[in-house]
């Protein structure tokens, strides 16, 4: 059966995040320095399914720093990166199950990095497993020198999808944490070994426990 896709549902899709957004209580716990105004562009590490509120807060909270976000070139992945438009952000397409151009979007990323944008990553995204890293954003990390910072979001109420991801959207008046746990920076040059130390590192800083 075809997709049935709305005409701007990714506008739609953006306003319904405000809406919500608009309602939430948010607690932070910047263990990063995420608002430090004389920091540069970060690499933001998120899983996939708590991706909901993070262009809201980015747009409410460092609309001064401007932002990317990788998307798959899927036409799921189109909507992302319409919603994200809204919220300000560039999209940079790409997939992790096809090295070419799954490696065009990690040169895209890294020279939105250099350009001092805050780049979402979701390293579990876009087709899981869920909780897993993939090696991307290590990659990207250690091609750029660039900061990564862990996001974890955590929802006291949510409904819970039935996606790969078990994608959580906030039910309004919820209250939503936010955790920027301490910074990171990938070495450029590394072995294996090193580079599997760094991927499971990061993996277990996401670690969720709500």
């Amino acid at each position: 059966m075809a997709k049935i896709r709305i005409k701007n549902i990714g506008k739609v899709i953006a306003l319904i995040m405000r809406v919500i957004g608009a309602t939430l209580r948010f607690e932070v716990q910047d263990h990063a320095g995420a608002f430090n105004h004389a920091r540069s562009g970060w690499i933001w590490a998120f899983w996939h399914n708590r991706m909901f509120v993070i262009p809201y807060i980015h747009d409410q909270w460092f609309a001064h720093i401007p932002g990317a976000i990788l998307s798959s070139p899927s036409g799921d992945g189109q909507i992302i990166a319409d919603v994200c438009a809204s919220f300000g952000f560039e999209a940079a397409r790409g997939s992790s199950s096809k090295p070419m151009k799954g490696l065009s979007a990690l040169i895209m990323m890294a020279d939105k990095v250099k350009e001092g944008r805050d780049v979402g990553i979701t390293p579990d995204g876009p087709r899981g497993p869920k909780y897993q890293l993939q090696p991307g954003i290590i990659k990207l990390g250690q091609l750029t020198g660039g900061t990564i910072v862990p996001v974890r979001v955590l929802y006291s109420h949510a409904l819970r999808f039935k996606t790969w991801d078990e994608f959580m959207l906030p039910l309004p008046f919820s209250k939503v944490t936010m955790i920027f746990e301490p910074t990171m920076i990938v070495p450029r040059k590394m072995t294996e070994e090193e580079f599997e130390e760094q991927r499971l590192k990061l993996q277990q800083v996401l670690k969720v426990d709500a």
